[in-house]
Order: C-alpha cells, then sequence, then structure tokens
C-alpha cells in the first residue's frame, strides 16, 4: 500500500480534541473528571435563534443554498459589520462557511503559494500552523510574553517580515491569553501593514466576550489597509452556537469570490437551518448575548480569585475570550512522588492522574511551560475544578 501525503503526516492532531477525549473516556469509565478544556460556551443557544431553526424545517428550508450564503444573512452579516465593527462591505464581499475555521482556512488557500510565510504571534490557536502547513505555506512565529500581555509590538512585527511574507494572522480578543489589543495598538500594527503590503486574516470570533470595559476594534476599519484585511468572525461564540457550524469573512471583493471558488469545492453551501438560525442571531435580540457576557466575567473574577491562592502560578487577568494561559515554569523541573516534572505535558499529566483535572498543555499553543483553562463551565465545576487545581499545586510545590 502506498504511503499517504507527506503534508497530512506532518500534521497534529488537535491537542485539545485529544483531552477532551482522554475526559470523556474517563467519564464513560465512572472517573469523576473536571475538563477545562473545551473552548465553547455551555449555555443554551438562544430561544428565538433555536425557534427560527425549527420554522426553517417546518417550511422545508432544506435544501442546498446558494454557495455564498442565504441573501438574507448576507444582508444581516453587512449590517453587523457596519453597526458593530465599522466595516463597510456589500453582499457581495461577504461569504458565509461551516464555522470560522472554514473561513480561516478558504483565506489562506487563496493568499497563500508554496514558499510563502504567515506570521502567527505566539501563544497562538493550536490549529493554525497546521492550517498553514495544509496550504503549503511555512508559519513564522512571532514570540511575545506576559510582560507585553502576548500582544506583538508593531516593532517586532517590522523586524519579521521579509520578502517572503504574504500574511499576518490576528486575533483580538485572542485564544489562549484573552489578549485585547487597544485602537492605538491596533493602529501602530496597521501601519505597518500598510507599507510592506501584506494581508491580515484577522480573526474577532470572541469580539463579543470582552470585559472590563474594554472595547472591541476592527483593523479591517482602518481605510488605509482595508483592502488587505480579512474579517473572519462568526455566531459560534457569541451566541452559544458551537455546534451550528457558521461562520463568515468580508473581504475585497476578489478575495471573497477566489474564497468561494475553494468552498465551491470542498463543502458547497453551509448548513440551510443553520443560516436561518444565524439570521435570528444577527438581527433579534442580543440581550442573551449581554447575559452570557457578565457570567463569563463573573466566572473570569471568580477564578483569578482562586488562582491568587495558588503560589506556583504565574498568570495574567484575561480581558477578553474564555481562556487563562498560566505559567508553571517554577514548577519545572521538581519531582513529585518520584516523578520528575519536565515541562507543562508532565504537568498537565500529574493534574489529570492525581486530581482528576483536565487542563491543556501550552506548548501546542506555542507557550511552553503554560497551560490553557477554560472558564466556560458552569460555576458548579469551576469550584470543584479550582479545587483540585489548588490540592494538586499545593502537592507541586512541596516537591523538590
Amino acid at each position: 500500500m502506498k504511503s499517504q501525503s507527506i503534508k497530512v503526516q506532518q500534521i497534529e492532531k488537535s491537542r485539545t480534541a485529544v483531552l477532551t477525549g482522554l475526559a470523556n473516556q474517563m467519564r464513560r469509565e465512572g472517573v469523576d473528571v473536571i475538563a477545562f478544556t473545551a473552548g465553547e460556551p455551555d449555555f443554551p443557544t438562544p430561544p428565538h435563534v433555536k425557534l427560527a431553526a425549527i420554522k426553517a424545517i417546518e417550511e422545508n428550508f432544506t435544501h442546498y443554498t446558494l454557495l455564498e450564503g442565504i441573501p438574507e444573512l448576507k444582508d444581516a452579516i453587512v449590517q453587523k459589520f457596519k453597526h458593530d465593527n465599522n466595516l463597510h462591505y456589500e453582499s457581495s464581499q461577504i461569504l458565509v462557511s461551516c464555522g470560522a475555521k472554514q473561513s480561516i482556512y478558504n483565506a489562506l488557500e487563496v493568499l497563500c503559494n508554496p514558499g510563502d510565510e504567515v506570521i502567527i504571534p505566539a501563544p497562538y490557536w493550536v490549529t493554525l500552523p497546521s492550517m498553514i502547513k495544509l496550504v503549503g505555506a511555512t508559519p513564522r512565529f512571532v514570540d511575545t510574553t506576559s510582560e507585553t500581555r502576548f500582544k506583538i509590538t508593531s516593532k517586532q512585527l517590522r523586524k519579521v517580515i521579509n520578502a517572503r511574507t504574504k500574511v499576518f494572522l490576528f486575533s483580538s480578543p485572542a485564544n489562549p491569553t484573552g489578549t485585547v489589543y487597544s485602537q492605538g495598538e491596533i493602529e501602530e500594527l496597521a501601519e505597518v501593514i500598510r507599507q510592506t503590503g501584506i494581508y491580515v486574516i484577522a480573526d474577532e470570533i470572541y469580539e463579543k466576550i470582552i470585559f472590563d470595559g474594554a472595547k472591541h476594534f476592527s483593523i479591517g476599519s482602518i481605510k488605509q489597509i482595508k483592502d488587505q484585511v480579512i474579517t473572519v468572525n462568526g455566531v459560534s461564540k457569541a451566541y452559544a452556537m458551537t455546534g451550528w457550524r457558521i461562520g463568515y469573512l468580508g473581504a475585497a471583493e476578489e478575495i471573497t469570490r477566489a474564497c468561494a471558488k475553494v468552498q465551491g469545492q470542498i463543502t458547497s453551501n453551509a448548513n440551510s437551518i443553520a443560516q436561518r438560525a444565524a439570521v435570528a442571531a444577527l438581527t433579534g435580540s442580543q440581550d442573551d448575548v449581554e447575559a452570557m457576557r457578565k457570567e463569563f466575567e463573573k466566572r473570569r473574577d471568580f477564578v483569578v480569585e482562586q488562582l491568587s491562592k495558588v503560589s506556583d502560578l504565574e498568570y495574567g487577568k484575561p480581558q477578553g475570550a474564555i481562556y487563562f494561559f498560566p505559567s508553571v515554569k517554577s514548577c519545572v523541573g521538581k519531582r513529585v512522588n518520584g516523578k520528575l516534572m519536565k515541562d507543562d505535558e508532565d504537568i498537565c499529566r500529574f493534574l489529570l492522574e492525581e486530581e482528576h483535572l483536565v487542563v491543556v498543555p501550552g506548548s501546542p499553543f506555542g507557550g511552553k511551560n503554560h497551560f490553557r483553562m477554560s472558564f466556560a463551565c458552569s460555576m458548579k465545576e469551576l469550584e470543584e475544578g479550582m479545587k483540585r487545581l489548588r490540592s494538586g499545586f499545593k502537592k507541586l510545590d512541596a516537591g523538590f
């Protein structure tokens, strides 16, 4: 039998999915596991959105739609971009896809040739390097630190750009760090982008989950670089619609048309029923969105209070998204119960085996000796999970 493609062999399976699967397997075996892994809200989809989907089914809206998306959803996205983001697109510049992940992949496929480089600030969403490799390009990582709240600076960006650079992948609020860039910081990055002519794929999926009065600012709203920016969003995080698989992008028309060509050969249109539901999400009451945001902020503040009691953890307070990204470097090199904690992978496995608590190692996110923990779970789970976290790090602290 002949071998599989080399590029697929080089792609790792999602570490988040692996650990979530392991937690589910342990639960099936009767183990009481708390998982801080999933990047999805635990809330139900808002009632008026579900009713729109039911109505779509009752009206037999169950066949293929236009590849680019149904007109009423594209119009709703145009208005959303205008109202929320100061982005001015025509319907012809919008493409609806099977999730924001597909929107990003479509854009990478359209923009990149073999040998091109794509800049990713690290830490990064774990999927991005694999996407870049799948389209034949090369990821170029730019390390950020907790001292700068994990933000890439305009100086760093300018320094890493070269003749092979094609795309800058930008996200605010960011996964896994919860970083939110200010308008001024984004404007400084935009000036480098204007001068160099590179493209930006702006992942704004967490824009509605933002705290402390911070304001989301869309890099594509800067007129000087508008045609260089592909803005990606979706309904998964803001509306608790992860399983509905609706994402979208707005871009210069020639880019949107090219992305539609790619999508037409892979999935064609997004789910017809979910598209009708997404119309209701974007055009209906936003009260549920704000209620969820407030609850996430409450949970975040609870985790901050609990982490302050853990001596061996360094952490930042996320301004957005649904994750903490603490450092465990003070525990690396310790030996506990005869086991050497060589890195974040060992520490996360220790927490799983010793406390039945699942968190994700930071290394696959480009953040060695950190771990990612989601607070998108119930307060009851958070309370129990934080007890286990404190217990585990008390044992690690006692190591030598």
